[in-house]
Formats: C-alpha cells, sequence, structure tokens
C-alpha cells in the first residue's frame, strides 16, 4: 500500500489539472490550425452556350455570386471556342468560384462508346495545359445513367459491370499525370445493387471508394427525406475519407411532387438548404449542396 500524505495529493492534483489545461489547449491550437471548411453550394450548367458571350457569362456568375455559389460544373464542348472557356474560369476564378468540366451520356458504358471517356478526358485535360493557371479546370465530374438504358432490366448484372468499368477507365484517365478532381454524380441507391461474383460488396462503395468526391442526385424537397436516404452514403464516405454533395432538384420532374422544389420555389428552398447545411454537417464527408441545375434554379418562381 502507498501512503501519499496532503501535500503531496494537491501536488498530484496540481499536475493532473495542468496537463488537462496543456492537452486542451494543444487540442484547440491543432483544430483552429486545419479548420473544416464550411460547406460548399455547387450547381450544374449543361447549356454551354449560356457562356458563350460576355454577357451571358456575367450574368452567370453574378446569378453564383448572389446565391454564394462555390462551384461550378460547366458541360464541355469541343465545338464551343476555347476562348470562352478560358474567360469564364478566369472570371469565376476572381470571384472565388470552381469550375469543373462535366459531361456523360447513359450509353458509354458500351464498349463501342467509351472512346468518348478517352476524349473528354483529353481534351480537358490538352485545354488545361494550353491556358493559364487561373483559366483551367479544377477537376472533371462524369454523369453516366445507364439505369435508363433498356439493357438495365434486360441485363442487369452485365450492365452493372459495364458500368464499373466505364467509371474505372474514366478515374484511371484523370488521375493519369494530373491533379484533377475526379468526382461522379450517382443515384442515392446504390447500396441496393450489389456487384456481380461480389455480392458482399454493393455498388456504392465500390464508386465511393473509387472516386474523390460523388455528387448525390438524392431529389426531395423535404430535409427529413433527404437525410434519410444519404445515410448509408455519407456514412461510408465518413469511413472512406471521401466528400460527398448532396443534391437537390429545381426542375419539373414527372416521378413525384416531392422531388423537386419546382412547386415551392426559392424561399422554401433556401429554408430547407440552411437546414440540410445544419443537419450534415456533422459528417467529415459532407461537401455542400449541389443543385439541379443552373437554369432551374435561375427560372424558380420566389
Amino acid at each position: 500500500m502507498i501512503f501519499i500524505n496532503r501535500s503531496s495529493s494537491r501536488i498530484v492534483i496540481n499536475y493532473i489539472i495542468v496537463t488537462v489545461l496543456l492537452l486542451s489547449v494543444v487540442s484547440t491550437a491543432c483544430d483552429a490550425a486545419s479548420p473544416r471548411p464550411n460547406p460548399m453550394k455547387a450547381t450544374w450548367l449543361w447549356d454551354t452556350s449560356l457562356i458563350s458571350t460576355v454577357e451571358n457569362r456575367q450574368a452567370v456568375l453574378q446569378f453564383a455570386k448572389e446565391q454564394s455559389i462555390g462551384r461550378i460544373y460547366v458541360q464541355v464542348n469541343p465545338d464551343v471556342a476555347k476562348n470562352t472557356y478560358r474567360a469564364f474560369i478566369q472570371e469565376a476564378a476572381q470571384a472565388g468560384i470552381q469550375i469543373h468540366a462535366l459531361d456523360g451520356a447513359p450509353n458509354w458504358i458500351r464498349s463501342d462508346q467509351q472512346q468518348y471517356i478517352v476524349s473528354m478526358v483529353k481534351w480537358v485535360k490538352d485545354y488545361n495545359a494550353s491556358v493559364l493557371e487561373n483559366e483551367r479546370f479544377s477537376g472533371i465530374q462524369v454523369d453516366i445513367e445507364p439505369y435508363v438504358l433498356p439493357e438495365w432490366h434486360n441485363e442487369r448484372d452485365v450492365t452493372v459491370s459495364s458500368w464499373i468499368t466505364a467509371m474505372t477507365l474514366f478515374t484511371n484517365e484523370v488521375k493519369h499525370d494530373s491533379t484533377l478532381t475526379v468526382s461522379a454524380s450517382l443515384p442515392f441507391w446504390l447500396h441496393e445493387i450489389s456487384i456481380p461474383d461480389e455480392s458482399s460488396i454493393r455498388l456504392n462503395a465500390k464508386f465511393i471508394g473509387m472516386f474523390d468526391e460523388v455528387t448525390l442526385m438524392s431529389y426531395r424537397d423535404q430535409v427529413e427525406a433527404l437525410i434519410e436516404i444519404t445515410a448509408d452514403d455519407l456514412a461510408l464516405a465518413d469511413q472512406l475519407g471521401k466528400k460527398v454533395f448532396v443534391g437537390v432538384e429545381t426542375n419539373p420532374s414527372s416521378e413525384a411532387a416531392f422531388v423537386s422544389f419546382y412547386e415551392e420555389g426559392r424561399a422554401v428552398m433556401n429554408q430547407q438548404l440552411t437546414l440540410i447545411d445544419d443537419s450534415l454537417k456533422g459528417h467529415v464527408s459532407y461537401a455542400g449542396i449541389a443543385v439541379h441545375d443552373y437554369t432551374g434554379w435561375k427560372n424558380l418562381k420566389p
């Protein structure tokens, strides 16, 4: 048995208190040195003609500033003059807005169509190599939705395997000699799809592990519903150290009224976006909200 007198006990207690305080200070300093980025707002711009003139570019960027948009996914079209992209990205950079290249089509999963993936990535890399740093794309996002094809229903396993092959090709092409952020738009229900011959692995896990970021097409007009359908993917991305944007819709939907904010309008959507941020910011994977799309958002009723 060890006996400690009252004086010694007081010294030990003081030592413990000082140690705890020092650890608290160190922890606070570390947190301050590496704060978590604030959630970002992003949007998709599919109509490249909307940046083809000075007036149009200014209109897009003015809207982006008003809505605190930090990133725009712009569909790339090789037929559009390179100077159009240069001017838009440069002006966006001055406003603190990231521009990522965007493209994709359902049939890109087919073996005779996958050259479009290679061509897209090559075009972006060649473009970036030919312009100034503040005129370059920061990343590339692909949007391939093979579940709209007939073979999704007729040959599900083959189609899923082809989708994985196409996505793997895309990520490999982007990451080869590049620091571009690689991302994909994905439906929220991929946890329901198992990988052929690997039934223990779900398709959401395969794709989230493959990309730097994913954007979930989690189109719901109520925060509770959106949280419910994104829970699996956010928890998985937390574990994998990946980033996730959750998506909301502004265009009319033929699926159901609860899919889009088209009926509710911008004021209601903004209230829900704030609630989404507050509800999901505890996830280290949560990157922000992507609003589909620029045109729908701009035309949304007040």
